[in-house]
């Protein structure tokens, strides 16, 4: 089992060999790709039965920001959003509660991860948020990550 630091480091020794651009944020890392970018965090997920620590690593990709929250919008989220084998969108309230983050998102447990499994999961995610952004984009309006 593995701590949250040690995970972030062989996460980040991961990221730094399979991507050409991985960039330090206040959370984690992100990898850009596109009109959007996979945002990794590892999280602490309390202690198995002896007592060791656990972690997740978990992966977002903005698909929209500012988007008008809309009975349409979260009926798609709940849809065509949870129709990929990696990941799933999520629409995210901001305070106004007019308009919201829409994120597409995904969790691989931290204590048993391989450079591979990690490398599939962001590409998947980061394939599938530069597709979905311009769905969320024309669909709902907001914007894509890359728009000022």
């Amino acid at each position: 089992m593995a701590t949250v630091d040690a995970t972030s480091a062989k996460v980040q020794r991961m990221l730094a060999a399979g991507f050409n651009d991985v960039r330090l944020t206040e959370r984690g890392y992100a990898v850009p790709y596109g009109s959007s970018q996979v945002l990794v965090e590892v999280r602490d997920w309390g202690t198995d039965s002896k007592g060791e620590p656990q972690t997740l690593v978990y992966m977002w990709a903005p698909i929209g920001r500012d988007v008008t929250i809309t009975p349409e919008l979260y009926q798609w989220a709940a849809t065509d959003g949870q129709s990929s084998y990696f990941g799933s969108a999520r629409v995210i309230p901001n305070d106004d509660g007019k308009t919201a983050l829409v994120t597409f998102e995904h969790t691989l447990l931290g204590d048993f991860l391989d450079p591979m499994e990690l490398e599939s999961a962001v590409g998947m995610l980061f394939v599938t948020a530069d597709k979905l952004d311009d769905i969320v984009h024309d669909k709902f309006g907001g914007k894509r990550f890359t728009d000022a």
